[in-house]
């Protein structure tokens, strides 16, 4: 009986303590995988968040199992992330697009050149920016077309005329703003009007100084008009100019308009004492408006016009210095459109009809918008040699 009583106390005791490790058992795995599920579901909230900026879902834990609800906001976010990116490629094409259009003006408007007044004291007969009008811009004007034109990635500003000294506290200040903008600075004049007095206070925001010289016989000179009658000066004043250059450390630079009158003219001997960096030799150009004789055009150049033959035996002349880069020879078809001109409005000058027809002003429609209306030829530019060294060394001071 004893026996008995102590084998079934046995029994229950392990029955109770199976009982009892099952359901801890029981208890502990479900506690593991509700863990598990908690984890999963934050793996899912956190890839969510990647495609939306909608709050994680939230996970409910029912008999052991849970259940994600937001498993269609889930399936949205992918098509989410799709329009955003397809948003910052377009952002990036955009970008890039414009880009290009910044570059491309930049290398268009690299050099300018900028006729500040048709204002002259010379009455060359073959003039193609005559004195049809003595305005010119007020100086703030004219330095915020200025800083326009750098920011639009313009390097070098060309400053002529008419005769650009006849204003020369003008052009004095534009060419300080210029040099302070980080643009070199060039000037075209007839050198009748250039003071060692404005090279003290000017000439170190210069770079580049050309002077016209057609001829070195006073006779011709008269003929064409530059520097007054047979007993003019003009040439002693071009060597006084050369010698302001040297003393102030510009480069010294030469235009030549090759005509009727002095196309059979051998300059060698007078250029060599000169020693140009740079010479510029133009064949005559007749343009429509300005020098063609007809309606109200000021200037009648068509008896000093010269053939092509005549042009490049006037070259052919003068062939050693261009051999050596200093005569840079340009006929009528190099010559009419391979030049940015900014007359005395800031309104580029297309030439490409035989005459010239002004833009709107780059004051009032920005430097692109009248570029479009330039006619500039840039492949011309860059095959006369548009881009050369035209900063002179300042490394001495």
């Amino acid at each position: 009986m004893i026996l008995l009583l102590i084998s079934v106390l046995l029994q229950s005791t392990a029955t109770t303590t199976s009982a009892s490790f099952l359901s801890l058992q029981q208890q502990q795995n479900q506690r593991v995988v509700g863990c598990h599920h908690r984890h999963r579901s934050n793996d899912y909230s956190a890839t969510a968040a990647l495609f939306s900026s909608s709050p994680p879902s939230s996970t409910s834990i029912v008999g052991g199992s849970s259940r994600t609800t937001s498993s269609i906001s889930l399936l949205k976010d992918p098509a989410a992330a799709g329009d955003k990116h397809s948003s910052l490629v377009l952002s990036s094409s955009s970008s890039h697009h414009q880009q290009q259009q910044e570059e491309q003006l930049r290398q268009k408007v690299r050099s300018v050149n900028y006729f500040i007044s048709r204002s002259c004291n010379y009455k060359c007969k073959f003039c193609f920016h005559t004195a049809k009008t003595s305005h010119h811009l007020a100086l703030e004007q004219a330095k915020l077309g200025l800083e326009m034109l750098r920011k639009a990635g313009t390097e070098k500003i060309n400053f002529a005329g008419g005769e650009p000294f006849l204003q020369d506290q003008l052009l004095g200040e534009l060419c300080k703003t210029s040099h302070e903008l980080g643009l070199a600075v060039s000037i075209i004049s007839n050198g009748s009007k250039i003071t060692q007095k404005w090279m003290e206070q000017y000439g170190q925001f210069v770079d580049v100084l050309g002077v016209s010289v057609d001829s070195f016989n006073p006779l011709t000179n008269a003929a064409i008009g530059r520097g007054g009658d047979a007993n003019n000066e003009h040439i002693s004043r071009v060597l006084n100019v050369q010698n302001l250059c040297s003393k102030f450390d510009i480069t010294f630079k030469m235009n030549t308009v090759v005509c009727s009158l002095n196309w059979e003219e051998d300059m060698n001997q007078y250029v060599r004492q000169l020693d140009p960096k740079r010479w510029k030799v133009f064949q005559v150009l007749i343009l429509e408006g300005e020098n063609s004789g007809m309606g109200g055009d000021l200037r009648d150049a068509r008896a000093l016009q010269v053939t092509d033959e005549q042009f490049l035996s006037f070259v052919h002349r003068h062939r050693s210095y261009q051999d050596n880069g200093v005569l840079i020879p340009e006929p009528n078809n190099v010559m009419q459109n391979s030049y940015l001109l900014l007359d005395e409005d800031m309104r580029f000058l297309d030439c490409s009809s035989g005459g010239k027809v002004p833009s709107d002003s780059i004051l009032k429609v920005g430097v692109r918008r009248a570029l479009e209306q330039s006619g500039f030829d840039e492949n011309m530019f860059h095959e006369r040699g548009g881009i050369y060294d035209w900063e002179r060394d300042r490394s001495q001071g």
